[in-house]
């Protein structure tokens, strides 16, 4: 083993043990001083192209077919140092300054960052303790998918603000919210398309052990096609949150905060009730958890009321936000309140 690959052996070990330092949940770092949003966000997206460089420089001069060690000394210290740079500027952005959507999802860059990089690493750590060199450089290897998998991370958009942090939260939360609607949609389709199927059909499935899932009887069908319907209701009341109260700069922190976690628990609760509808459906555990969803609509609808003159100073049409959100609201509650009975 020459010195350079032992040099570069050990490169490879610290930027490991950089990325475990950063993922260690007890890993400190308290900031000297309170900088502006505009310097940390910028210091932090430069980190991130640096990081990006490295790690592409990494890829190509320990390419496993042919390594360059001499040459990966320099974008291994690169890897090193700005990882733990990394950690201490996301350190920078503070939930009640900053906010704490915001904090959020630069921790979990971070943290995806790290996992990222550890694992490119340790992939070329693998190669050299194992002397299998047989990489074809396509992208199908294991070092070529790590490598991507970093810049996938790297790459990745960060909000300016907390308040374009909470929109970007809610609008993966309408897109998850809608995808459990068609599941729903789908669950009925098939309910129904097994009704018009002929019952002496064999598919040949049960002789492999293969039967088919169990399908809704007519009550559950029932109970499905009614709680479809609130969630169709949902959709259209969660995007005009999203188009109406979210662009409000004036929202203060908290309440944009608030907002993205009653965006959240409004998107898990909507997961446990559709859960709950496939067949053999438990009526208590469906009531359970429409009650639940209920509750947490009520939740939202209070944060939403203190907003009430602004909301009111926006118009769709020829009525208010605030009454249109009100309305939307109303119709909700009554189609929960008719399954609940």
């Amino acid at each position: 083993m020459s010195t350079e690959q032992k040099r570069a052996i050990v490169a490879l070990t610290l930027v490991v043990e950089t990325c475990n330092a950063v993922l260690n949940p007890n890993a400190i770092s308290e900031p000297s001083e309170t900088q502006t949003l505009e310097i940390i966000h910028r210091d932090l997206v430069s980190l991130l192209s640096l990081l990006y460089a490295a790690v592409t420089k990494v890829s190509l001069v320990l390419k496993p077919a042919k390594p360059a060690y001499q040459a990966a000394l320099a974008p291994l210290k690169d890897l090193s140092d700005h990882s733990s740079a990394l950690f201490h500027c996301s350190r920078h952005f503070l939930p009640e300054v900053h906010g704490a959507t915001l904090v959020q999802e630069i921790e979990f860059l971070v943290k995806d960052a790290m996992e990222a990089i550890r694992a490119l690493a340790q992939c070329f750590l693998d190669v050299e303790s194992s002397g299998i060199r047989t990489a074809s450089g396509q992208a199908g290897d294991e070092y070529m998918v790590r490598t991507a998998t970093a810049h996938t991370v790297l790459k990745r958009d960060v909000s300016t603000n907390n308040l374009a942090a909470v929109r970007k939260r809610w609008s993966n939360d309408a897109a998850s919210l809608e995808d459990g609607y068609r599941e729903v949609g789908e669950m009925i389709e098939d309910a129904d398309s097994l009704d018009e199927e002929e019952d002496g059909f064999d598919d040949g499935w049960d002789e492999l052990g293969l039967g088919k899932s169990q399908q809704l009887d007519p009550d559950e069908l029932e109970r499905t096609k009614k709680i479809h319907g609130i969630l169709r209701l949902v959709q259209p009341l969660h995007k005009r949150i999203l188009t109406d109260v979210l662009p409000l700069s004036s929202l203060d922190i908290a309440t944009l905060d608030a907002l993205a976690s009653e965006s959240r628990a409004l998107l898990c609760a909507s997961d446990e009730l559709v859960a709950a509808l496939y067949a053999p459906q438990n009526a208590a555990a469906i009531r359970t958890e429409l009650t639940a969803f209920r509750a947490v609509l009520g939740q939202l609808e209070l944060l939403l009321n203190p907003l009430e003159s602004q909301l009111a100073n926006l118009t769709l049409g020829s009525s208010s936000a605030k009454k249109w959100i009100d309305t939307c609201f109303a119709q909700v509650y009554k189609a929960v309140d008719v399954v609940l009975g």
